[in-house]
């Protein structure tokens, strides 16, 4: 792995900074974390791996393959055969997808004429036959993925460094706030990982 930077900037007056409370700077530094942050999980689930971006999880080759056509709860359990044919289904595995397929699931059903949603709980973060399931905006839209997220390594070099350009713009009293991390990524078993698109 090597060193993949991302960063994040913006400014804010003089002004802003004298009539604030809380302090407008500490925000903008938060919010700049943010930003990095879901860029950082972006590269992890789906980075292309061109461009100065990490390979993410699913751009890389030998995760495993489930059809996404009219899900049901078969291709579910799917997901789940498909890795441990790998000799890689750990108990700490999960599901991830968009909101909007995470609806889908709700209103699906594992046993016909039955209350039994193949997703349990909240939209955002519920279960999937006894595992963690969240819903992303990270994710591409259609996409499910499986997988033991913590045999992904997310590399650092040095930490999320802030720093504040007082003289961005002096004349005009005008402060810049760049935020930059230091990344990369690398899926540690492939066959960990098993993922459906287009699902419908």
């Amino acid at each position: 792995m090597i060193p993949k930077s991302v960063g994040a900037y913006s400014e804010v007056s003089r002004q802003l900074l004298l009539q604030s409370s809380p302090s407008a700077d500490a925000l903008v530094q938060t919010d700049l974390a943010a930003v990095l942050a879901t860029a950082v999980d972006l590269a992890v689930l789906n980075g292309s791996g061109a461009g100065g971006q990490p390979l993410g999880i699913i751009g890389t080759a030998g995760i495993g393959g489930v059809t996404g056509t009219s899900i049901a709860y078969a291709g579910i359990l799917e997901f789940q055969s498909d890795t441990a044919g790998g000799n890689a289904l750990f108990d700490a595995s999960g599901y991830v997808t968009t909101p909007v397929i995470a609806a889908l699931l709700k209103a699906r059903v594992k046993f016909t004429s039955t209350a039994s949603p193949i997703w349990e709980g909240k939209l955002l973060e519920g279960s999937v036959d006894g595992y963690r399931a969240m819903a992303s905006l990270q994710v591409p839209t259609g996409d499910i993925l499986f997988g033991d997220f913590s045999k992904v390594i997310l590399a650092q070099w040095g930490v999320l460094q802030v720093e504040v350009n007082p003289f961005a713009n002096f004349q005009a009293g005008i402060i810049g706030i760049r935020a930059m991390y230091s990344v990369d990524v690398g899926v540690r078993y492939a066959a960990a990982f098993s993922l459906a698109t287009s699902v419908t």
